[in-house]
């Protein structure tokens, strides 16, 4: 079932040296469910990018034109996995270095829209709203007003005014991403903890370095060449895979939940993906639950 579906997004992998577009298209959030009970609900952008909405994962509202999302990505289990990478080799359970979504939407006309994604956000994740300082918010790196002033038509349509945002979204992120890394650290934790209620009260430091406000300058000035692409550090790459992994993850939930393949009473969250049978599926291969 579909709960919403909202034109006009953009999404990155945050990242300090330079956020990655993941996806551009329809920001969709799908209920999987099993008897009238919504075992699993899935944000998706496009067909590009897809991951899990959970009570241990943290949903921020900056404004209503920038959203961004705090996954603890899972490791594949020692049991099961057919990984050859560094994290197989950690064993089962969550990254402590989580995966930061930046989602940006041309909301030109859809004012009314984000009052219902912020009900559905606070309905089955950790939610809460933050805002950047106001002095942050006058540097141009973090200007909302192109997203604002861009509806969904014109980016679908393409153009300069597409490369334009495109552009300015990769910036905004980049920019607030030592921010949003911070409070996604915090947040997880506490969650981990069992405080997941104490998730308002954390402290979201809306305030921004000079250095990193120049950064986002430069980062909004220029587009990567071919050959600088290819060598974005390596950790920045791994963090692209572990979302790839995310997103092939989430396609066999909701295979197998729809096949009957996997059961499940609640949401897929990392007490369940720590239990034997958890592990198992996430490690690569369905199993019953």
């Amino acid at each position: 079932e579909v709960l919403l579906r909202v034109p006009g997004a953009i999404l990155h992998l945050i990242d300090k040296e330079y956020s990655v577009e993941l996806g551009c298209g329809d920001f969709s959030l799908i209920a999987l469910r099993q008897g009238g009970n919504a075992v699993a609900v899935l944000a998706r952008v496009a067909d590009e990018a897809q991951w899990p909405l959970t009570k241990d994962g943290a949903a921020v509202k900056v404004d209503d034109s920038h959203y961004f999302f705090s996954l603890r990505a899972l490791e594949k289990a020692k049991s099961g996995s057919d990984s050859s990478d560094d994290e197989g080799k950690k064993g089962g359970g969550a990254s402590d270095d989580p995966l930061n979504y930046g989602l940006t939407f041309a909301s030109k006309g859809q004012e009314g829209v984000f009052r219902e994604l912020d009900a559905i956000l606070e309905k089955y994740s950790a939610f809460s709203i933050q805002k950047v300082s106001r002095k942050a918010r006058k540097a141009e790196a973090l200007d909302a007003t192109v997203a604002k002033e861009t509806s969904p038509a014109e980016l679908q349509s393409g153009g300069k005014k597409k490369e334009i945002m495109e552009d300015k979204c990769r910036a905004y992120w980049t920019t607030l991403a030592p921010n949003v890394e911070d409070y996604s650290g915090k947040t997880a934790k506490l969650i981990a903890a069992g405080s997941g209620q104490l998730i308002k009260g954390i402290l979201w430091c809306g305030d921004v370095t000079v250095d990193r406000l120049n950064w986002g300058n430069e980062v909004m000035k220029k587009r990567m060449t071919p050959a600088e692409k290819a060598q974005i550090n390596k950790k920045t790459l791994k963090r692209l895979e572990r979302a790839k992994k995310m997103t092939r993850m989430t396609e066999k939930v909701a295979t197998g939940v729809l096949s009957g393949v996997v059961r499940v009473s609640g949401f897929v969250t990392s007490s369940v993906a720590n239990s034997s049978v958890g592990k198992k599926f996430f490690g690569g291969k369905l199993g019953q639950m």
